[in-house]
């Protein structure tokens, strides 16, 4: 309930009504699904009684069959005809074998044909299937009495194209040397109706389709084609029992139930579709949305009714005091005024109020901004005033012209040369813009650099590698030469073989300028590494500038500045080995805020 009470009105009423949709539908879907499930169940129990009845019906006929093989095969007249070596005795009992198979065929319908082979080539039959039988004698498994072949086609010879061929071994079992020897083969050739009965007629009164399936896949009764058990290939996996899954033909879906028939290596099929098992679902689901449609609809409206009578004004004073927070100024000049009922009016009343005040406080706070603002601004100017004073004073470049001007005439040109490269440099530094581009920035470090060569001759050399498209780029005026001046110094002076110094330039992939100033001098170790790396990370920069001393022309005023310049994302960044070198990367901005920086 607190978080309830914590969301918005329309968020509260939103929820209530959701909740409610929510249990009648809950309440509307479990009664269908109950429903459902009930008519599903007694679906099911139909279909399982309508194979219970098929099987029975199978079973039923095949004992029949079964029984009347049984008599035959172990008739005394059929064994005697079968191993009778006179040909006149042998000629009268194939006359009483045939009146009993033509006897036992009048006892069960759907007997077309039946058929004993011996195994010396004698034969008797009653419908002429001794030519269509006979290629089956050597396909009964030894140690079964009864084999079916499933559904044969034998043509038009029997008036129908498919029939059921079902064999035996013949056994004689009389005393003798010969018990138990076989002397011949039964066949019967009977209709899938002898069989398997009326099963379409079972199928069309409970509205199902049923096949008798052999083991080959072929249909042998059934009120469907042979191509729909191919389509569907539902039963070859039934040979482990009951099956009941669901199966899609032609489009359509069935609840099809089966069961395996172990002794004649077939599968009873019955299919029904989902569709008419549910039938009387969709009435009932049909009902139910109507039933939710329409209570959608009245709690539509009763939501409206709610939301336009306490909401609306509401919205609308929300939507105001959002574009108040946009920053409107239209709106902030402007007030609101809703008619609605009291609570919303006294609260509109108390948001004009406070407008007001807003609006008051915004001027004084315009007043002093401007005041501070200008503070800051003559503040920056003072710290830049600073830092420069620091690096080029004025006096200085007056005396190295006095110096130069008496190498000069002393005939001193290494001291002339010298005296003139300071010059320059102090001359640069006093004079000018703030701002100059990397050119001569570079030019200012290779005058610095001309004083060191004739200082230390060829002890070191220097490498430049300058992308071209850097030279114009802005950049503070004084921030090389402090970072040369250490890399001489601090790493080049101190090494005892030739070193190197390489300058680099090169812009990044958000056009920010990195120049890279790098010596293979003796570089630093880890201690005094991590002093300067922490003192560079300072973000109190300004109050640590006036305590660097003698130093103040070093790392901590070129990366102050350019801090100052282009903010604390810039500056410097340095990696050293002690006896392996330093590097310094220094980042500067190539947009425009350095432009207006000074």
């Amino acid at each position: 309930m607190n978080l309830l009470r914590k969301l918005t009105i329309r968020s509260q009423i939103s929820i209530i009504a959701c909740l409610i949709a929510l249990v009648v539908m809950a309440i509307l879907s479990a009664s269908y699904l109950q429903m459902a499930r009930i008519i599903g169940s007694n679906n099911e129990k139909l279909t399982g009684d309508l194979i219970l009845q098929m099987r029975q019906t199978v079973h039923s006929n095949k004992d029949v069959l079964e029984r009347l093989m049984m008599n035959i095969a172990f008739n005394m007249d059929v064994q005697n005809f079968l191993i009778e070596p006179d040909k006149a005795q042998s000629f009268m009992l194939s006359k009483r074998v045939d009146s009993l198979f033509i006897n036992s065929r009048t006892l069960k319908e759907g007997i077309l044909d039946i058929v004993i082979h011996g195994e010396d080539g004698r034969w008797i039959d009653i419908a002429g299937g001794r030519g269509l039988t006979k290629a089956y004698q050597g396909a009964i498994t030894e140690g079964k009495f009864f084999h079916y072949y499933g559904l044969q086609n034998f043509g038009r010879h029997y008036e129908m194209e498919n029939v059921f061929l079902i064999g035996s071994k013949i056994k004689y079992s009389q005393p003798g040397e010969r018990f138990n020897d076989t002397i011949g083969t039964l066949f019967f050739v009977v209709s899938p109706q002898a069989l398997l009965g009326e099963i379409s007629d079972l199928s069309t009164e409970m509205n199902t389709m049923s096949f008798f399936v052999d083991w080959q896949r072929k249909v042998v009764s059934g009120n469907e084609s042979l191509r729909m058990i191919d389509d569907l290939e539902l039963l070859g996996a039934g040979r482990d029992g009951s099956i009941k899954r669901e199966v899609k033909w032609e489009g359509e879906t069935y609840i099809a139930h089966s069961e395996y028939l172990p002794d004649m290596k077939s599968a009873i099929v019955s299919m029904i579709p989902k569709d008419a098992v549910m039938r009387d679902m969709n009435a009932i689901r049909i009902f139910f949305i109507v039933m939710f449609l329409i209570g959608g609809v009245v709690m539509t409206m009763l939501f409206k009714a709610i939301t336009g009578n306490i909401l609306l004004p509401l919205k609308k004073l929300i939507n105001f005091m959002s574009t108040v927070k946009r920053g409107d100024l239209a709106k902030l000049k402007s007030r609101i005024d809703l008619d609605g009922y009291v609570e919303i009016n006294l609260m509109a009343t108390e948001f004009n109020n406070m407008l007001n005040k807003i609006d008051s406080l915004t001027r004084e706070l315009l007043d002093t901004h401007a005041t501070l603002y200008g503070v800051e601004l003559e503040k920056k100017k003072a710290e830049l005033a600073y830092l420069r004073s620091q690096i080029h004073p004025h006096f200085l470049y007056n005396t190295l012209e006095m110096i130069k001007g008496m190498a000069a005439v002393k005939g001193a040109q290494e001291i002339r040369e010298a005296a003139a490269s300071l010059g320059s440099i102090f001359r640069y530094s006093i004079k000018g813009e703030g701002i100059v581009p990397l050119q001569t920035e570079l030019a200012v470090v290779e005058s610095y650099l001309h004083i060191q060569r004739l200082r230390f001759g060829s002890r070191f050399s220097v490498e430049l590698e300058v992308d071209a498209h850097c030279l114009e780029c802005p950049v503070p005026k004084m921030i090389l030469q402090p970072i040369v001046e250490n890399a001489v110094y601090h790493g080049l002076e101190p090494k005892e073989d030739r070193g190197v110094l390489r300058i680099k330039s090169y812009l990044d992939d958000r056009s920010d300028l990195i120049v890279v100033v790098e010596d293979d001098g003796v570089g630093m170790n880890e201690e005094r590494l991590g002093r300067l790396r922490t003192a560079l990370s300072d973000e109190d920069y300004r109050a640590r500038l006036g305590g660097e001393g003698g130093h103040s022309i070093g790392f901590a005023n070129v990366n102050a500045r350019i801090k100052m310049i282009c903010g604390p994302a810039y500056g410097l960044r340095i990696a050293s080995k002690e006896g392996g070198g330093t590097t310094v990367r220094v980042k500067l901005s190539t947009k425009g805020e350095m432009l207006h920086a000074i």
